[in-house]
């Protein structure tokens, strides 16, 4: 007995052997789709940078203004004059105020100024410490704010004054009025 090609068979088993070797990628494809990731990545990596600086100085502005605010509420609740002013020793166990050679990003301290000289003596009582932990972030406070912002019992601040917020292009600035109520601006409102 003799045996009998079918040609569906064949065509068949061929068509199969082709379909198998059509399922690998090419040079030429993976060349196009590593072009459109490159491209998509020069795109999205200023996107994800502008983004990042943004969330950066919005955690500091919030860390900063709500230790004025916590300083505000505790002269208020206390009925003392509370203190906060920039440190560069703040995880000391008994941080300082300085005057020179250091700046609000280095960190701040809020303690009840007992003597209301505005400077942390022995006697006043620490209430809080902060650092921002970005090394990028500037802070400077205006002629008012240089060193120190103190609010009295009944939670005003003698002057009004801003405190400027920045990392590189981004700037947020934290403003008080006279009777201690603080607002954040951002942009231009920060000049």
């Amino acid at each position: 007995m003799r045996r009998i090609h079918s040609p569906s068979i064949n065509c068949h088993s061929h068509r199969f052997i082709q379909q198998r070797r059509m399922t690998g990628t090419t040079l030429l494809e993976l060349m196009v789709t590593l072009s459109i990731a490159a491209i998509l990545l020069s795109i999205a990596v200023p996107s994800f940078q502008t983004f990042t600086r943004t969330n950066r100085i919005a955690a500091v502005t919030n860390e900063l203004s709500s230790a004025l605010q916590f300083a505000r509420s505790e002269a208020m609740t206390r009925g003392k004059t509370v203190t906060v002013c920039k440190s560069n020793d703040v995880t000391d166990s008994t941080p300082t105020c300085s005057t020179t050679g250091v700046n609000w990003q280095d960190g701040w301290v809020v303690f009840v100024d007992n003597d209301g000289d505005g400077a942390f003596d022995t006697g006043d009582t620490p209430l809080r410490v902060g650092q921002p932990a970005n090394s990028d972030v500037v802070i400077t406070g205006n002629s008012v704010f240089v060193n120190r912002v103190s609010f009295n019992s009944r939670g005003e601040e003698a002057s009004a004054g801003k405190i400027y917020i920045s990392i590189a292009s981004e700037k947020r600035c934290i403003v008080l009025n006279r009777i201690g109520r603080l607002r954040i601006d951002s942009g231009t409102d920060c000049t």
